[in-house]
């Protein structure tokens, strides 16, 4: 008797459990239902995500799918209406075709990214795209459009990145380049490139590189990697620019009968959104016009001076990174490095 009745108090705490969830789920998505109406994209995809993980079912997910699509996260949209496909196909739901010609339509929209690494690379390569982690190379990622972040590394070596625009409809592929690695094999000095007593020089031949040589290398190097990084920012602003004026076009069109005095809510906040991105374009052009024109001067004006020879004691590396970085709330530069 004891064990049938905790059985029942196991089967009514596990019937409440669930009705406690399904309460919650309901309320998240009439939460999602009211951001949704008021245009609040990222607070009524965040509430769908939520309720569907609480209480799975196609039409949040469908609801998930229409968020991103609305709010022009295109990538995530297509994701969505394919899992709700899956999902309708699994239990053999009526709007399953419908929900198919929803993922057939969306799909020329949808922006692919590869990424490609040389046929040598080591295994110990480690990869994140928009800071999560690649586990497969060489297939075609679904994205948004926009600027996205590449970081690749090896154990022992630094960093490298890469910011790569991705348009709308887009395919773009990216094969990354190898990191050295310090103090791997290649890089050891052993005994071999010990000179023999006849090679020897006095204490008085042993010099460091000189410092004006140096730093006219480091000047050079660092014109350079600024140059560089100004001529990304020029491409990502233009990138943005470019964009702007067709949402801005788009969003005339679509909600403002042409005018901009005739826009209901939907054509205000995108018309807004399209100057914002403008407006940050401007910025970022402006920063890498700089940034051009301040690499240049360092590469130019950098002192010069013949390079003396240093011991062989140690392995030294000068490296430096400096990137664009682009959010919601502005524009700016990242810099760092070492000497």
């Amino acid at each position: 008797m004891k064990l049938l009745l905790a059985c029942v108090s196991i089967i009514v705490l596990c019937g409440v459990a669930h009705a406690d969830k399904k309460e919650q789920a309901d309320a998240l998505f009439k939460q999602g239902k009211k951001h949704m109406e008021q245009k609040h994209f990222a607070d009524a995809c965040e509430a769908f995500e939520k309720s569907n993980k609480l209480d799975p079912a196609i039409g949040t997910q469908l609801n998930i799918a229409k968020c991103y699509e609305e709010w022009g996260k295109i990538g995530q949209a297509y994701l969505a209406y394919q899992a709700a496909e899956k999902q309708a196909a699994g239990a053999k739901d009526p709007r399953e075709p419908k929900i198919h010609e929803l993922v057939v339509a969306l799909e020329p929209n949808v922006p692919h990214l590869t990424i490609k690494v040389p046929k040598d690379a080591p295994a110990d390569l480690k990869v994140t795209l928009d800071s999560r982690p690649v586990a497969t190379l060489g297939d075609a990622f679904v994205l948004d459009p926009g600027p996205h972040t590449i970081e690749w590394w090896l154990k022992g070596s630094a960093k490298k990145s890469k910011i790569v625009p991705v348009e709308r409809g887009g395919d773009s592929e990216v094969t990354l380049e190898m990191p050295i690695v310090v103090g791997g094999a290649g890089d050891k000095t052993g005994g071999g490139d010990k000179t023999g007593g006849g090679d020897k020089t006095g204490g008085g031949d042993k010099v460091a590189q000189s410092t004006t040589s140096k730093k006219g290398k480091n000047m050079r190097l660092g014109g350079m990697v600024l140059g560089g990084a100004g001529v990304v920012a020029i491409g990502i602003s233009s990138y943005m620019a470019l964009s702007a004026r067709s949402d801005y076009k788009d969003g005339l069109a679509m909600y403002c009968g042409g005018m901009t005095n005739n826009c209901d809510m939907m054509g205000l906040e995108v018309t807004h959104d399209a100057r914002s991105t403008a407006n940050k374009a401007t910025v970022l052009f402006i920063i890498g016009a700089a940034m051009v024109g301040g690499g240049a001067a360092l590469y130019f004006l950098a002192p010069k001076g013949p390079a003396q020879p240093t011991a062989p004691t140690e392995t030294q590396q000068t490296s430096f990174y400096l990137s664009p970085s682009v959010s919601p709330d502005g524009v700016g530069v990242v810099f760092g490095g070492k000497l």
